[in-house]
């Protein structure tokens, strides 16, 4: 049995067949696409932070991601379920104020949605020493905004 030598052009379009194999591997490990799953902690059912986050579902949903809104008890859980990497939360919506000082190397803010009034409550008569001050926030960007109730 006598072996014919195979065309140069087959030969261009195998190696040219192995090229772009290989070169479509290398991209998919240096560079993966992004996920089509991803998973958020938003707060009490039905808050202000489950609401952005239903939101950003309808949003992702149009490019082909499924964001699934884990809601927790608040702000405290949903870092707690940030930091516990078993939980499958790569994100979530929350107060700032409530991260640990060793949070800083492996939380990220990516920024605000909404200003939230903070509120001091206390018992009636427990102390009376307190005054009510009109205090202005840096958040205050039109004339509907009212200024912030400080209590000291």
């Amino acid at each position: 049995m006598e072996m014919r030598p195979r065309s140069p052009l087959f030969m261009v379009i195998v190696s040219g067949a192995f090229v772009v194999a290989a070169l479509y591997v290398i991209y998919r490990l240096v560079d993966p696409l992004p996920p089509r799953h991803l998973t958020i902690a938003a707060g009490i059912a039905g808050s202000g932070y489950d609401n952005i986050a239903k939101q950003y579902a309808r949003i992702l949903a149009r490019y082909g991601v499924a964001l699934e809104i884990r809601n927790s008890a608040g702000a405290v859980e949903d870092l707690a379920l940030l930091r516990d990497p078993g939980s499958g939360v790569q994100a979530a919506l929350t107060t700032f104020g409530v991260t640990l000082p060793e949070d800083a190397n492996t939380l990220y803010s990516l920024g605000g949605i909404f200003n939230a009034a903070i509120h001091f409550l206390q018992k009636s008569g427990a102390y009376s020493g307190f005054r009510t001050i009109p205090r202005q926030t840096p958040f205050h960007r039109n004339a509907r905004d009212r200024p912030a109730v400080a209590h000291f």
